[in-house]
């Protein structure tokens, strides 16, 4: 079955150079080459069901998750064009690695040639040296640089475009950002010369500077209105795009300061974090009042902004008690109190990927006991199995999981969904569990991961967590 599945493919007659999927195949066969077509294929389906943000969303997810994986998809067919590269399918790819000589068939088994074992080295070096800069990118003192140097770009976007379109919003925005600027500077010496505790002081004062502007700016704004003095937005699309990118970013940032806290338990990076969570709500409030605005309602956004500066000066209070916990001596573990929206996807992800994996056994064997798909499902993610790209960048299993005591929490989902059907002492795939598998697959049309793949895969790992 596993040859049909090799037919899920996108045609292309476009030449896809070395860089994706190849390299993919190259570094399992330098691993544990030679190996059958089926092996490499079951290598190929534990990689795509083992990368939690592409995800296919599926009904009743949290609104974010749903976002956050269309966002994925959108990011990843903008950045690699996936219409025009996608991949021929395991078999149409090795058979071109044998046209130019890097890989030989050899008793049904495929190898690499010794041409194709230099290449191959060489693209498992450089993932092993990706892997080492991202793990850098996870340190406090780089975390604060990148927020320095993303923070500088908001301030120019936000203030430019304020002059340019006459929002005060957006202009009082962006010179929040400027301070949010000086501001990641200073935390970034703190941290760099060991004087957190001044630095996570620095932030929260400056939470609280922030909240009190917001809500005078917001009040003066509704007194304005109310005396008919309000100045009108002059090009309010502006302000809506460059608040879109703002968010985009301050997003990011978010994620990648609160994750990067969590781990070095930095009370400094996670009131960052706060900061940064802060900015969402005060983007989409201008992109709000600018919407208002084009109707010449000017209030809208004056009354958001004191909710916002309401909550930020709420968050303050709370990082504030706990800068002076820490400051006593008390130790704090702030890995459960300040917890990622998306911690409950990676965990269930990795359910996702159990479950994948048994209809792919159902699929490539027709019907299996649950003696045997318990014994492919521990085969197939110890944490030795070896897979290409997430072993490099330890985004595999690490943990040993109780298949045999959870087996009937992982196929309940499948029975209710009817893709599988348990007959007598065997399980059976369904029409509608070989179409969901299909669909699945076909979401995976390229496999190249860049540096943005690659931060998003280390942070489900799962001993950081």
């Amino acid at each position: 079955m596993h040859n049909e599945s090799n037919n899920v493919k996108v045609n292309s007659n476009v030449e896809k150079p070395v860089l994706g999927y190849d390299k993919f195949l190259m570094m399992a066969l330098l691993k544990e080459g030679p190996l059958t077509l089926e092996k490499l294929w079951e290598k190929s389906i534990l990689f795509i069901s083992m990368i939690w943000y592409q995800q296919i969303p599926e009904k009743g997810q949290p609104l974010m998750e749903r976002m956050f994986f269309k966002f994925t998809h959108l990011r990843g067919e903008l950045e690699d064009e996936r219409a025009n590269k996608a991949t021929h399918g395991t078999k149409a790819e090795l058979e071109k690695l044998i046209d130019d000589k890097l890989v030989k068939l050899t008793d049904g088994k495929y190898e690499l040639t010794e041409k194709g074992k230099n290449k191959a080295k060489e693209y498992e070096d450089d993932m092993i040296k990706e892997a080492s800069l991202v793990d850098k990118e996870f340190t406090p003192s780089a975390t604060a640089m990148n927020t320095t140097i993303l923070d500088a770009f908001l301030a120019v976007l936000k203030l430019g475009g304020g002059f340019a379109s006459g929002s005060i919003g957006l202009i009082a925005d962006g010179t929040d950002a400027t301070m949010d600027t000086v501001e990641a500077i200073l935390v970034w010496l703190g941290i760099r010369y060991h004087r957190e505790n001044l630095s996570t002081i620095l932030v929260i004062f400056g939470l609280f500077g922030a909240s009190i502007s917001i809500l005078f700016d917001a009040s003066a704004r509704i007194l304005a209105t109310l005396a008919g003095t309000a100045e009108p937005v002059t090009a309010p699309l502006l302000v809506i795009a460059v608040e879109g990118v703002a968010i985009l970013a301050a997003v990011f940032l978010f994620y990648y300061q609160r994750f990067v806290g969590k781990i070095s338990n930095s009370l400094t990076l996670i009131s960052q974090s706060v900061d940064s969570k802060n900015h969402i709500f005060i983007g989409a409030s201008v992109i709000i009042g600018a919407i208002f605005a084009m109707y010449g309602i000017y209030f809208v956004d004056a009354i958001i902004g004191l909710v916002v500066g309401a909550g930020i000066f709420k968050d303050a209070v709370g990082l504030l008690r706990e800068a002076i916990s820490a400051q006593r001596g008390e130790e704090e573990d702030y890995s459960q109190e300040y917890k990622l929206p998306l911690e409950a996807c990676w965990e269930e992800n990795k359910l996702l990927a159990f479950r994948n994996w048994i209809l792919y056994v159902l699929w490539d064997k027709s019907a299996e006991t649950r003696e045997d798909i318990i014994t492919s499902l521990h085969q197939a993610f110890h944490p030795d199995n070896y897979i290409p790209v997430l072993s490099e960048l330890n985004a595999t299993c690490t943990e040993k999981y109780d298949f045999e005591e959870k087996f009937e929490v992982l196929v309940k989902p499948l029975k209710d969904h009817e893709l599988l059907v348990e007959e007598i002492r065997e399980y059976r795939i369904t029409d509608k569990g070989g179409k969901h598998l299909e669909s699945y697959i076909k979401n995976f049309k390229y496999y190249d991961v860049h540096r943005s793949d690659e931060l998003l895969l280390a942070m489900s790992r799962e001993q950081q967590l």
